[in-house]
């Protein structure tokens, strides 16, 4: 009984977080439009594909399986992050909120990471 509860508890938080907000807009999108988003700050609903904690970066990825990379180097950035690494889990989903920089050199975006949230937290009713 106690399995089939959090199987079905795993499915609505699933399904509930690919229709909460920030999840219409695809990493496409802000690279086919980057005049209008550059400089911006845009939240996006992102899976966690990886952390390197060598080169200190972070990917995350859309619906399309289009990566974002961000760095996480730097005094700075890391106390800025550090609530948000406590408990990071990869393919994950997190709300991301970021500025965009621009496009890369190959075609990808390029941004400032200010946070990333896990999306279940808009799930779970708090007291």
């Amino acid at each position: 009984m106690k399995k089939l509860l959090t199987a079905i508890l795993l499915i609505f938080f699933h399904a509930a977080s690919y229709s909460a907000e920030g999840d219409n807009i695809l990493i496409s999108d802000i690279i086919a439009n980057i005049d209008n988003y550059k400089n911006q700050t845009v939240t996006l609903n992102l899976k966690l594909k990886h952390i390197d904690k060598i080169f200190e970066k972070i990917v995350f990825y859309d619906k399309e399986n289009i990566d974002i990379e961000f760095d996480i180097s730097g005094k700075v950035k890391k106390k800025q992050l550090a609530k948000n690494m406590i408990n990071i889990h990869e393919g994950m989903i997190y709300r991301v909120k970021f500025t965009v920089i621009g496009s890369g050199t190959i075609g990808g975006l390029t941004g400032d990471l200010h946070e990333f949230i896990p999306l279940i937290f808009d799930n779970i009713p708090i007291r």
